[in-house]
């Protein structure tokens, strides 16, 4: 069973805020209206501003790629002197979902290339 950190906890509360908190129509600019609800949810006006701004998840993963990449080559550079030393990787910022489906795609691809069988799951 795996922990979720603090950072990860407030992160999901951050989430669920902005997808009940409803700001009308009447308080935004014409162009952020939403003519069938009447109103827009933070969540929602955060991703039109995003789009408006460029800011697409691609670029979005980009930058998180940058952060964790700087995260580690700090760690390098602050142990250069011995090469012999582990990379903590518990810093890094991750995306959930997306490490799942590359977790399922990799057992499924053991699993079709013949390297382990289903029943190898099961074993504790």
């Amino acid at each position: 069973m795996s922990t979720i950190s603090t950072d990860q906890l407030i992160a999901n509360f951050k989430k669920a805020v902005e997808d009940c908190i409803e700001i009308p129509n009447s308080w935004l600019p014409e162009d952020l209206h939403d003519n069938v609800r009447g109103c827009r949810t933070i969540t929602r006006l955060n991703e039109l501003l995003d789009k408006k701004d460029g800011l697409t998840a691609h670029v979005k993963l980009k930058a998180l790629k940058a952060r964790n990449i700087e995260r580690m080559a700090a760690q390098i550079e602050g142990d250069s002197a011995e090469m012999d030393f582990p990379i903590d990787y518990s810093q890094n910022e991750t995306d959930e979902i997306m490490q799942h489906r590359a977790e399922m795609a990799l057992v499924s691809g053991m699993i079709s290339g013949g390297l382990i069988d289903a029943d190898d799951l099961l074993e504790d």
